[in-house]
């Protein structure tokens, strides 16, 4: 009976588990959402290996701490507005809105371990 349980536990596990799976757009919007505000660690959550080690290199160098970092993100509203995937692969327009101005940016994005990951490209 309790391998039957430890079973049934494990299927449910592996089935939340692709059930919960994040769209490309919405890892995009939460790794900009996290730069908005600042926080380098809660970004690089969002990021490939290699991007993690980006991030964590501009935090070590204060980037986001400098106040034109701060003053061109902080509180800035980010929407994702188009994914173009390709396999494992994939690329979110995000648009950026501070004060009434709005920029797009692009971001690549790629499936590690079935999660979309940022992959920031040097």
């Amino acid at each position: 009976m309790k391998k039957l349980i430890a079973m049934f536990v494990a299927v449910a596990a592996i089935c939340l588990a692709g059930c919960g799976a994040k769209t490309p757009e919405a890892v995009a919007e939460k790794f900009y959402g996290a730069l908005c505000d600042s926080n380098a660690d809660k970004a690089a959550e969002y990021c490939t290996d290699a991007a993690k080690g980006a991030i964590q290199m501009a935090k070590g160098m204060g980037m986001f701490e400098q106040d034109e970092f701060k003053k061109k993100l902080k509180g800035a509203k980010v929407k994702a507005k188009e994914a173009k995937i390709n396999g494992d692969k994939a690329k979110v327009t995000v648009e950026v809105t501070k004060d009434g101005s709005t920029e797009t940016e692009d971001v690549d994005l790629v499936k590690v371990d079935g999660a979309w990951k940022v992959d920031i490209k040097k």
